[in-house]
């Protein structure tokens, strides 16, 4: 394995790091100091709270009239570039994420708020399917061009939707806003890449996350709305996969318990799938609470399971004795 030597330094001496950390922190206290980013960043903190837009008057000119996005982001980079000439080893301290053809910095997160820049590389895409979820989102198109889809869902049933579509042709200084429990973005053909500044603020209560196949409008999945229990979704998910059969039980009571319902059913799920009999009493636990929330839902896993699997019979004479 090869190492830079400027890093294999950094084992026996750590100050050349902290220097360069130092440096970063100088950037980010630097361009705080330019006019109206220290103010931007209060008024993301009562947005995050739940202040309406109009209250923030920077943040609003941002989103809404073209310049002042332009202005505090060019800023953001010229001062931090500035800091990486001078410090290559320094990490600006901005959470980050690349999958090929996207790119994203988290600038801020606070309360129910994110403030992010995101780059689409130029190339053509293909939505398979569309995402919706309970929030509202504001983007500041800074640089590049693109061919996109304003998508708005229709809900014909509860587990079907359909789509109106708006073409867009997106240039610097377009500004969008979006409702995405029914709204979202599709970009069809990055041009030059695209760089968006993005405001996002979750709703205080959020509903459940979902996506629909973009050709046939089937749900294809849900998940919370709610960060804490979509980590939980996910921590019973890989428990699943790895085929823990020893926490059946606990993930079977997940499914019992009051709670987020699309946390209960991803649980339901897994408790089936790795335990039968612990699941299958799970299911008849909660088919049997007329209040509760599943309990149509898990009546009807219960009927098709047991005319596919005529032996669960057995489990259910056990569960519930005449």
């Amino acid at each position: 394995m090869l190492v830079h030597p400027d890093i294999a330094a950094l084992r026996s001496d750590r100050a050349p790091q902290r220097q360069a950390q130092a440096g970063m922190q100088a950037a980010r206290d630097g361009w705080s100091a330019e006019p109206g980013a220290a103010q931007m960043q209060e008024e993301l903190k009562a947005y995050g709270k739940g202040a309406p837009l109009a209250a923030c008057p920077v943040l609003e000119a941002v989103f809404t009239q073209v310049g002042e996005a332009e202005r505090l982001m060019a800023s953001l980079s010229a001062h931090y570039c500035r800091a990486l000439a001078q410090n290559p080893i320094g990490h600006p301290q901005f959470r980050n994420g690349f999958n090929g053809t996207s790119t994203s910095l988290l600038l801020a997160q606070t309360g129910r708020a994110q403030l992010l820049l995101q780059a689409r590389e130029p190339g053509d895409s293909e939505a398979a399917s569309y995402n919706f979820c309970d929030a509202t989102r504001f983007d500041a198109l800074l640089a590049g061009s693109a061919q996109a889809r304003m998508v708005r869902k229709r809900q014909v049933a509860e587990d079907i939707a359909v789509f109106d579509e708006e073409r867009l042709s997106l240039h610097p200084g377009n500004r969008l806003a979006f409702d995405l429990n029914h709204e979202a973005l599709a970009i069809d053909r990055v041009e030059k890449r695209a760089v968006f500044l993005r405001l996002l603020r979750t709703a205080d209560d959020p509903a459940p996350a979902r996506e629909y196949d973009a050709a046939s409008g089937r749900l294809l999945h849900q998940s919370s709305g709610k960060i804490s229990t979509s980590r939980r979704e996910a921590i019973v998910a890989l428990l699943g996969r790895m085929g823990r059969e020893d926490a059946a039980p606990a993930i079977a009571q997940i499914a019992m318990d009051e709670g987020d319902v699309s946390l209960r059913w991803q649980a339901m799920r897994e408790a089936l799938a790795l335990d039968t009999c612990t699941g299958f009493r799970a299911l008849i636990t909660v088919a049997r609470r007329p209040q509760d929330p599943l309990a149509a839902q898990a009546g009807a896993l219960r009927a098709q399971l047991l005319e596919t699997y005529p032996q669960l019979q057995q489990l259910e004479a056990e569960e519930c004795p005449a």
